[in-house]
């Protein structure tokens, strides 16, 4: 039983402790370093090359944010059934999510961080590469997700609706660059959220099951 206890616990709190390390350090940082912008800028920008403070943001924020995300999904991992391959696909779409933004913490962008700039490092054409792909990965994953555990029907219309909201935020991102850093952080908030709610769901499937087992062994 602390066994079960202790993943619920998990399954809980580590999307939101992982979104407020991710916010608060953004905040601090963004607000030591001059003329940054949250509407305009990525947040990558803070990490970037020649940024004040970009071993902080890079190592201490970025790196540690996606590091508890990877534990939450390694527990989530742990606590949801495998006969689905939407369930499986789901969890694997989302790991390689957290993994790229691990990498990209290791492989910050040139000054600025804008796309297509002519003679860009090798770390900054990653960088980029790694955002662009690790969105995606994980708008699809939330959505095999909540379409695949067993529960309510909201589960499914928050998956529908945040899906469409988060393809719609993330073209945004990439064609309205006086916009990037508000979409990014709108993009982000729907990603954290769809998984705060998939740990609750998760948690609570789990202390059910487990109470199922104790009412048939009669404890």
């Amino acid at each position: 039983m602390d066994q079960i206890d202790f993943r619920s616990s998990a399954l809980r709190l580590l999307p939101g402790l992982s979104g407020l390390w991710l916010s608060a350090g953004v905040v601090v940082i963004a607000g030591l370093t001059p003329d940054y912008s949250h509407v305009s800028q990525f947040m990558s920008v803070l990490g970037a090359q020649g940024a004040p403070f970009a071993d902080w943001a890079n190592y201490a924020v970025f790196g540690p944010a996606e590091a508890a995300m990877l534990v939450f999904l390694v527990v989530l991992w742990a606590a949801l059934p495998k006969g689905s391959a939407a369930i499986v696909t789901g969890l694997a779409l989302l790991a390689l999510y957290a993994c790229l933004l691990v990498a990209a913490a290791f492989l910050p962008c040139d000054a600025g961080c804008h796309a297509g700039v002519s003679g860009a490092s090798a770390s900054h054409r990653a960088h980029m590469v790694i955002g662009a792909l690790a969105y995606p990965l994980a708008l699809i994953g939330l959505l095999l997700l909540c379409l695949s555990l067993p529960g309510a029907g909201s589960l499914r219309l928050m998956g529908l609706l945040a899906s469409v909201c988060g393809f719609g935020l993330f073209l945004t991102m990439l064609s309205v660059t006086d916009l990037q850093g508000l979409t990014q952080r709108l993009l982000e908030a729907i990603i954290y959220v769809q998984a705060a709610v998939l740990g609750w769901r998760a948690a609570s499937l789990r202390q059910a099951s487990g109470s199922s087992e104790t009412a048939h062994h009669g404890f």
